[in-house]
């Protein structure tokens, strides 16, 4: 393992909570790319030092990508967060950081849920440039992220320079994520013909989880378990909670989650949404009417809130999202929510890019909104026969998981996974299940809980085809990495 050593700026890593490092002795270098030292430095005006404890950061080369190997460069401690990947192996490479990892920008950088570059990157370019590459345990790579001002090419904003060691050759994985009432649930699912559970992190009354920027969200049903925990995916075999947030006056109960740039949007569905910046801790409210659920498309939020249903946000500057006059008939969605001892039902919306999709609760329907000058207009819905718990659309169509309430007026419903053709809007397939509870997909298959197992289904026939069934995946909600 190395000695990791930043030198950070304030205006880029405000510590979200504060924590001993343990290296307080050890010195910190200005440049430890030119002394032989292994190390990171991030080097802006303002500077602020933070000391990494090298021993939990690690340097991975993964292979079986399908647009190639790339590096995998993480620390394991609470916080900071650092996550970086780059596709830029060889001596040489050039690429530039995306606010996602792909293989178009080719690098991603991430710190305390903060991607870079943040701000208006209108006004500077980042490029990364490989000077030594590897990919073999032990081989030494070097490389350098240049933060360059648009206006003057010459003008270097902020310098990030890393010389590590590569530690282990590692497979591409895939993960998914699972609340269940005790655990977070950490699934592997590289192979869907064999799942296996990765690790399991202690989560009492944990009924939702979503994931974004390498952190995972998870909300606690209980009055005495926090509003949200913050979990550190950025390797998920080692994953970790490293914060939360009480409930209180401020913060209810979680029924959605939104990654908006480096902001998260919260909806709750007692206290309306809330505006989070992970790295500086700033934290807002936005709208105070209960929301239910909420879904990004472009530079809009839509969310269904108490005051009107379907509800537009102006997100266009993420930092100041601004309440709009875009709303749907009153009577179109069902705004209420239903909690009962362990769990709440309530409303569900997503998108395909260009129309809105409302799994309705009370009413038992799918419901197809198209965005007007006049607000959300209802242009189409299918009777799906259940009352949902999660609803996921993914390009043609719309996977539905339902059951019955305990009480009045829920106590009927289908219990099961639906697919959706959104084209017709009707149901193309449907399989029983016993308190289905979470759907979520990811390429061509739908990952499906309910109280007793994971269901992998293979959907790109366009019907839901069993893959596997892992009976310890079972749970209240599910997610994929984002």
């Amino acid at each position: 393992m190395k000695i990791i050593k930043n030198i950070l700026f304030a205006a880029v890593i405000p510590m979200l909570y504060s924590c001993d490092y343990g290296n307080d002795n050890d010195p910190f270098v200005d440049e430890v790319c030119g002394d032989g030292e292994q190390g990171i430095t991030v080097i802006n005006e303002g500077e602020n030092n933070l000391l990494f404890d090298g021993n939990l950061v690690n340097v991975q080369y993964v292979t079986g990508h399908p647009d190639g190997d790339y590096l995998h460069i993480f620390n394991t401690q609470n916080a900071p967060i650092m996550d970086f990947y780059t596709f830029g192996t060889t001596t040489g490479s050039l690429s530039t950081l995306g606010t996602n990892f792909n293989a178009i920008d080719g690098s991603y950088f991430m710190m305390n849920g903060s991607t870079y570059p943040v701000g208006n990157t209108q006004f500077y370019t980042t490029v990364v440039s490989t000077l030594s590459g590897g990919n073999q345990p032990g081989d030494v790579v070097t490389l350098e992220l240049l933060y360059l001002s648009a206006q003057d090419n010459d003008a270097v904003a902020a310098s990030v320079n890393m010389c590590v060691i590569i530690d282990e050759i590692v497979s591409v994985t895939d993960y998914v994520y699972i609340t269940d009432g005790s655990n977070l649930k950490i699934v592997n699912v590289t192979n869907v013909l064999s799942p296996s559970l990765e690790t399991a992190i202690p989560a009492p009354t944990s009924y939702y989880v979503n994931t974004a920027n390498s952190l995972a969200y998870v909300g606690h049903f209980d009055a005495t378990e926090p509003f949200v925990s913050f979990v550190n995916i950025a390797n998920p075999p080692t994953a970790t909670i490293y914060g939360s947030l009480a409930k209180s006056a401020t913060y209810g109960r979680v029924s959605d989650v939104v990654e908006v740039e480096n902001y998260t949007y919260i909806s709750d569905e007692y206290r309306g949404f809330h505006k989070f910046h992970m790295a500086s801790a700033e934290y807002s409210i936005v709208d105070g009417h209960d929301t239910m659920s909420m879904v990004k498309n472009g530079d809009d939020l839509v969310i269904i809130d108490l005051a009107s249903g379907l509800h537009r946000i102006d997100i266009t500057d993420p930092s100041t999202p601004l309440v709009t006059n875009t709303t749907s008939a009153p009577m179109d969605v069902d705004i209420a929510s239903y909690p009962y001892s362990n769990g709440s039902f309530h409303s569900w919306t997503r998108t395909d890019g260009t129309y809105y999709y409302v799994a309705n609760i009370i009413d038992q329907k799918l419901k197809k909104f198209q965005q007007t000058p006049a607000g959300f207009q209802l242009i189409d819905e299918v009777i799906i026969g259940g009352h949902a718990t999660a609803l996921d659309v993914s390009g043609a169509y719309a996977y539905v998981t339902m059951k019955p309430g305990p009480d009045a007026p829920l106590q009927t419903s289908y219990d099961g996974v639906k697919m959706i053709n959104l084209n017709t809007m009707s149901v193309m397939d449907s399989k029983p299940l016993n308190n289905a509870s979470g759907v979520v997909v990811n390429l061509n298959y739908a990952y499906v809980t309910d109280a007793n197992a994971l269901y992998i289904y293979d959907m790109s026939g366009g019907s839901l085809n069993l893959v596997s069934t892992f009976n310890a995946g079972y749970g209240n909600y599910i997610a994929v990495d984002n």
